[in-house]
């Protein structure tokens, strides 16, 4: 099964007259404009939380939460839920303990009536782990440790636990994330938290049946995620990378954008579209940005990637020199700025001098 959109942008004009009064991108696409198609059975939210990941998912009268970003955007979430006139969540998803996922899981568990809490059986001292729990036990919520090839439903949808299994133990907290793969008819997306390359070889050597049409990449987009072999499994028509503007880690990092970029596969981001909701019917998919506008990914958004690196050469270029219009695509390592490049380990072309 296969995404449709189309191309709605905001004018030059507009984005460029917020940015001149001081407003975010986030202003502009907040969640109370949301105007799409309110009666999709199957909505899924990608909310932005800036550095972090919240996900709703909402289907047939039933919701559930996937992490809730920091502590500090914790009000970001509950108001877009409220936005969405959520009061009940059948299930609050933890998919690791780390602060950027769970921060603001308790505050949503005080806010909402809340029926289970899933999270995988992994050991943690973090602050915002034992607010969580604590959370929990002040609102009656129960706990659900899923094991691996566990299902369970969310109005028509059914979701399978993909990852960690009983009793695995990771160096990395990002690997004990739950992998959570939705399908609803004949559409199906995949759920990643931060879990990393680790992890994505032991699914590969799993049996489960990994196509979705749809992958929310693991760990914002960080180079430690979403490797090609991966990526040629899973197959998706697109991908949502959830980060923030201008964030500390270089997230979404150019090797993750180039393997995409190679699979053909539609991306949307969060520090650009801010949030971004998928709706289906269980046939298809059409992505809506927080303002209601339906969107899909430019054509054109390799020209916001100054440089273009040669992975056989290890010699970068201009984007509009001669020599990339002969690179074949498979080599073509997409790079922001020299100084990523050249740390990466390309040298200048001497006939553009990037």
């Amino acid at each position: 099964m296969k995404t449709k959109a189309s191309i709605l942008l905001l004018s030059f004009f507009i984005l460029i007259t917020f940015w001149l009064s001081g407003c975010e991108l986030s202003d502009i696409l907040g969640s109370s404009q949301i105007s799409n198609n309110s009666d999709a059975p199957l909505t899924i939210s990608f909310i932005d939380v800036g550095q972090g990941d919240s996900t709703l998912i909402e289907c047939e009268n039933e919701a559930m939460l996937i992490d809730a970003g920091l502590y500090g955007n914790r009000e970001k979430v509950i108001n877009y839920l409220s936005s969405r006139n959520i009061k009940n969540l059948r299930y609050c998803v933890a998919t690791h303990p780390h602060s950027d996922h769970i921060g603001g899981m308790d505050a949503v568990i005080y806010t909402f009536d809340v029926d289970t809490l899933v999270y995988p059986e992994v050991k943690s001292e973090s602050a915002s782990w034992n607010y969580l729990l604590d959370a929990c036990d002040e609102r009656g919520v129960s706990y659900y440790n899923p094991e691996v090839s566990d299902t369970f439903t969310l109005g028509g949808a059914e979701l399978t636990v993909l990852s960690p299994a009983k009793g695995a133990e990771y160096e990395n907290t990002n690997n004990t994330s739950l992998v959570l793969k939705l399908t609803y008819g004949d559409v199906s997306f995949m759920f990643t938290g931060d879990a990393e390359k680790e992890v994505e070889r032991e699914l590969l050597e799993s049996s489960f049946d990994l196509r979705a049409d749809v992958l929310k990449c693991g760990h914002h987009g960080s180079s430690t995620s979403t490797t090609k072999e991966f990526l040629e499994a899973v197959n998706p028509f697109s991908a949502v990378i959830s980060c923030g503007k201008g964030n500390d880690y270089g997230h979404p990092h150019s090797e993750t954008v180039t393997n995409l970029k190679n699979q053909n596969v539609q991306i949307y981001r969060t520090d650009k579209s801010s949030t971004i909701v998928a709706q289906s019917d269980g046939k298809e998919i059409t992505f809506f940005s927080a303002s209601g506008s339906e969107i899909t990914q430019s054509k054109t958004e390799t020209t916001l990637f100054e440089y273009i690196g040669n992975t056989s050469s290890y010699v970068f270029h201009r984007s509009d020199c001669a020599s990339v219009k002969d690179m074949k695509e498979k080599n073509k390592m997409y790079f922001i700025t020299k100084t990523e490049a050249v740390l990466m380990g390309y040298t200048p072309c001497g006939a553009c001098k990037p």
